[in-house]
């Protein structure tokens, strides 16, 4: 393919006929521009290809207009719809996006911090079960970040997040259902700060309920010792599995089905996010559906807010979500009505 040479500002403006200048407020949508100037400058900047150069912008700005959003991976379902729906945010607001993966550890996490303020963001959002928290505070240092999705009470640092009751009526849930041991799975990775919460307020709940929460490692990090944990879990005598989110409860689903087990026949499975297809009835997975749209739209305003100087006190937003019963929710084998 045979690459276009890029035009700047200078090209408009010769072939407008016009100024630098002129074409600068045109392109801006800035006064004192006649209209037909405006749709002249339009057309030839269209016709030529321009780009406006945003970085040399904002350097001219006195306010910088782009936001960044970090993600620990825009290919899991949770941070992608997450990534969907704060551009849906920023486009709503006229706000540029940046957005970057952070991945699974620090050291990712921290150069995509950086790679946000080099491009000289004005303020940082960051969606990660799995965030390095030292890195989180480095960029707060220079910009006003908020967390998507992930509890917290830090004393400086913005958040938007479900409110935790839902963890604990799912676990309810599966309790009422007559489970009395049940596989939870988990992290050892001491920086799955979200997971770690999440298998607490089940494994709580379920004990105050009379049952067994028997944990099952390996999430994430190693496949084998995944399935060997919760093969273990189901040969002693689990009856459910709580996955920490869908994709583990899919990934659960297949195993069972390899070992030749049925859901919820013989065994009972629960996510937890409920985006895109996992929420779907025909889906049938028992879930827990985080209100994404809203975790981004409170973002959105607690960032413009701040950036606006009208906020002061840290800001720590809890939004209600939706649990969903699904077919993958049964009681035990023989277990009575």
């Amino acid at each position: 393919m045979q690459r276009r040479a890029r035009a700047d500002l200078s090209d408009v403006a010769r072939a407008a006929g016009v100024s630098r200048s002129t074409a600068s407020r045109a392109l801006r949508g800035e006064g004192r521009v006649s209209a037909e100037t405006v749709a002249r400058v339009a057309r030839v900047a269209a016709d030529l290809g321009y780009v406006r150069d945003l970085r040399a912008a904002e350097l001219r700005e006195t306010a910088a207009t782009t936001l960044g959003l970090l993600v620990r991976g825009a290919e899991r379902s949770f941070y992608g719809e997450v990534a969907a729906q704060v551009q849906a945010a920023a486009d709503a607001r006229d706000i540029d996006l940046l957005i970057v993966n952070g991945g699974d550890d620090h050291d990712g996490q921290f150069r995509a911090v950086q790679a946000l303020l080099g491009h000289r963001v004005a303020g940082m959002m960051i969606a990660s079960g799995r965030m390095s928290l030292a890195a989180a505070e480095h960029a707060a240092t220079f910009v006003p970040t908020v967390l998507i999705g992930m509890p917290s009470s830090h004393p400086e640092i913005d958040s938007v997040a479900i409110d935790p009751m839902l963890e604990t009526q799912l676990a309810a849930s599966v309790a009422r259902a007559g489970h009395r041991r049940v596989a939870v799975t988990t992290s050892d990775r001491p920086e799955s700060t979200t997971l770690h919460l999440r298998t607490a307020r089940f494994r709580d709940e379920l004990i105050a309920r009379g049952a067994d929460p028997v944990l099952v490692p390996g999430v994430g990090e190693d496949g084998q010792e995944f399935v060997t944990a919760l093969r273990r879990a189901v040969d002693g005598g689990a009856t459910a599995v709580m996955a920490g989110d869908d994709p583990t409860a899919v990934q659960v689903l297949e195993l069972l089905d390899a070992w030749g087990m049925n859901c919820p026949g013989q065994i009972s499975v629960t996510g937890f996010d409920g985006v895109g297809v996992y929420a779907s009835p025909l889906f049938g997975l028992t879930t827990v559906r985080q209100p994404v749209e809203q975790l981004a739209a409170a973002a959105m305003r607690v960032m413009v807010a701040r950036l606006g100087g009208r906020v002061s006190a840290v800001s720590h937003d809890v939004l209600p979500g939706e649990l969903l019963i699904g077919r993958t929710l049964g009681k035990p084998a023989g277990h009575g009505d």
